[in-house]
């Protein structure tokens, strides 16, 4: 009885409406993700024509020929793939050891240290950009691969924060267990870092979307050299002076936001662990 009293009280027209609302609201949030995904598949006629339709009226896969071969998009992709890649490897082995370092040491100016950590998470990236551009081209790495790298290095702050309230709230039985097994700083942290896997995803999933989604840094560190544009800065290919191929524009960005997809799903478990783990401290 009492299943049928469930099974019965679920379509009622309360729960239909509500099931109709919600299926409204979330269409509206995934249309601005579905449009380009359909419409790379569209002619080019059709971008202007076809209005707000998703659906192609003729399939045609040549935008996405278009992008990766005459917009040079192919190596773009590459160039992002390795950027991200490399940057976020740093970001997280240098804010994991650096958050390590202030959770479970105490010396002079630990505290200031992590304040000003936290304050200079507030300074916009445009401030720091003409230093950071002298700094590396004084160091002879200005127009080249491993400079953009370091430049796009710069989620070391809140990730070295992230590491630090995950390592501060271990319990000190661990250390001093390894401390017994006379195990030193570098050991310990071998030992201590698999424990801090949802922290990891979270660095890599934030660290890996920052950099490929930066605009602003890649264009100013790749105006001598072109390769070494990035997915975002290459997009502009699409865009000319009184034109916009919409079409190939639109192939342009699926492809480009396929990588990210790729690394949440891959990464998805930790990271919602990492964040439930946040919550609960």
């Amino acid at each position: 009885m009492a299943k049928r009293t469930l099974r019965s009280s679920k379509w009622t027209p309360a729960s239909v409406a509500l099931v109709a609302v919600m299926l409204a609201v979330s269409f509206f949030y995934l249309y601005p993700f579905l449009w380009p995904v359909f419409s790379s598949f569209k002619t080019s006629n059709e971008m202007y024509t076809s209005g707000f339709s998703l659906w192609p009226h003729h399939w045609t896969a040549e935008n996405y020929e278009r992008a990766w071969t005459t917009a040079n998009f192919s190596r773009y992709l590459i160039n992002s793939i390795f950027y991200s890649t490399a940057s976020t490897a740093i970001t997280v082995v240098s804010a994991a050891l650096a958050g390590y370092t202030l959770a479970r040491y105490t010396f002079p100016g630990s505290r200031t240290m992590s304040l000003l950590i936290l304050a200079f998470l507030f300074m916009p990236t445009a401030t720091s950009i003409l230093p950071i551009f002298d700094l590396i081209q004084t160091i002879g790495l200005l127009n080249s691969i491993w400079g953009i790298v370091l430049v796009l290095t710069s989620g070391v702050g809140f990730s070295t924060l992230l590491f630090r309230g995950y390592f501060a709230a271990i319990p000190q039985e661990l250390f001093d267990a390894a401390a017994i097994d006379g195990a030193g700083f570098l050991r310990t942290f071998r030992l201590i870092f698999p424990l801090a896997k949802p922290i990891i995803a979270t660095t890599a999933i934030l660290g890996f979307t920052s950099s490929w989604q930066e605009y602003f840094v890649p264009l100013i560190f790749t105006l001598g050299n072109p390769e070494l544009r990035t997915v975002s800065v290459g997009l502009r290919a699409f865009t000319q002076q009184y034109s916009v191929d919409l079409s190939g524009f639109a192939a342009a960005v699926t492809l480009s936001v396929i990588p990210i997809v790729l690394v949440f799903i891959f990464f998805q478990r930790y990271f919602i662990e990492g964040l439930a783990g946040a919550v609960k401290d």
